[in-house]
């Protein structure tokens, strides 16, 4: 790994150089555009002040050099496609996306947040990374881009040790689950060096959250949508072919919608909640748009919606971080103060949100995978679009189903809610 290591501290530095040339086109610049300039989810959002980040940073990598046996697993040896993710969390929904939608045969799992570095000479990749994790860390103390150059301590090993690990095991081709993170498309520069085609699976909301560059061999695209911000990112997008696959966890509800969707509960509003509050609360790196003062704008108008017209139920599907124990009371009393007032309910159903589309008769929210989810299955969803001001883009058959206004969510919400859903999918496609 120590060869790989030094390899990939190398590219980084040419990367970096790309970043202050003149040439702003090539795909070291695009890649180092996204390392120095955007924000990772791996941090907070206190970290942006901290000076002694990156000393921080190298002792976090200094503990899963010598814990041993984490983040790895493997399915089938003989097999040459491997599985990038974040967290051991998601392995198993996210294992069984790839191998039924790309019919894919895996060799192994990595959760790059907290893999171990097993196998390799404890004290030669200290020595090795220490020179590089110590300048940086000196350099983000002063760096105006300090959550990226801190993180870099992490990233060098991290790819060193998957592009290691993908020559032991003669792996041909990756797919990347996590490509929204900032060194993703420096991994990608990093496996095309090798002749390793690297796969990107994108969220299916809007590219232009997280994607305005993305540099791969393939693209895995899960919504119309991407395919009208393709056009528009061609630039920075570079990739050689779409694939045009279902979205993340279809295989888990869509069964139930396929052949006769269950009729939606008639009267009912639904909100679908990205638990912004709560990421912000707990400090999460704020990145993706204003999502927090949309959701509060939405709540607030629904609020007021269902004030003026009380027939109507309003029925709040959290995100699943805010169905912990510990923050409910947080939640209840968030959600009566941004509503304005007790008149809605929260999600109880079993089965989780996915699994129950047709208790909202027309969904709400301002950004969430589950409106794509929703409209897939074919149920009537409305967005409040104050967060993403690229979003959607004009001609876009979507505009047709955003608002930002009460005035506009008020009359989306009168013109649709005793009509049926192909009424509605007819007037709103392209």
């Amino acid at each position: 790994m120590i060869s790989e290591l030094r390899h990939v501290i190398s590219s980084y530095y040419r990367v970096r150089n790309a970043w202050t040339s003149g040439v702003k086109n090539t795909n070291d610049y695009l890649a180092a555009t996204c390392l120095f300039e955007y924000l990772s989810y791996r941090l907070l959002e206190s970290d942006r002040k901290d000076r002694l980040l990156g000393f921080r940073i190298i002792i976090r990598v200094m503990r899963r050099i010598f814990r041993s046996n984490q983040g790895i697993k493997c399915f089938d040896p003989k097999a040459d496609e491997l599985l990038i993710s974040g967290t051991i969390a998601i392995q198993d929904r996210v294992t069984e996306y790839i191998k039924r939608s790309g019919k894919a045969n895996l060799h192994s799992y990595v959760a790059k947040d907290v893999m171990t570095f097993d196998g390799v000479s404890k004290v030669k990749l200290l020595l090795n990374l220490l020179p590089f994790a110590v300048m940086q860390s000196f350099r983000a103390m002063f760096s105006p881009y300090r959550q990226g150059v801190a993180l870099s301590i992490a990233e060098v090993v991290e790819i060193a040790y998957i592009l290691h690990y993908i020559k032991v095991n003669k792996i041909k081709r990756v797919y990347d689950f996590v490509p929204y993170e900032i060194d993703s498309n420096f991994m990608y520069i990093i496996f095309q060096e090798s002749g390793i085609e690297m796969v990107k699976v994108p969220s299916s909301g809007p590219l232009a959250t997280h994607h305005k560059i993305l540099l791969a061999d393939e693209v895995v695209f899960s919504t119309p949508y991407h395919l009208e911000e393709l056009q528009k990112f061609r630039d920075s997008f570079r990739v050689k072919n779409v694939l045009a696959w279902p979205p993340e966890r279809a295989f888990q509800y869509y069964p139930k919608y396929k052949n006769e969707p269950p009729a939606a509960a008639p009267a009912t509003l639904g909100f679908y909640s990205h638990g912004e509050w709560l990421r912000r609360l707990e400090k999460h790196s704020a990145y993706g748009g204003r999502i927090g003062e949309a959701e509060e704008s939405i709540l607030k108008y629904l609020g007021r919606y269902v004030s003026e017209h009380p027939h109507i139920r309003l029925i709040v599907f959290p995100h699943p971080r805010e169905m912990r124990p510990d923050v409910a009371e947080q939640m209840k009393l968030f959600y009566q103060k941004a509503i304005g007032h007790e008149r809605f309910e929260i999600a109880q159903f079993t089965g989780g949100t996915t699994q129950n589309f047709d208790q909202a008769d027309l969904a709400v929210a301002a950004f969430s995978t589950i409106l794509y989810e929703r409209l897939y299955c074919g149920y009537k969803t409305l967005i409040g679009n104050m967060a993403i001001g690229e979003f959607p883009m004009n001609a876009s058959p979507l505009n047709n189903i955003c608002f930002r206004t009460y005035e506009g969510m008020s009359n989306l919400i009168s013109e649709y809610s005793f009509k049926t859903c192909c009424p509605f999918f007819r007037a709103n496609s392209s």
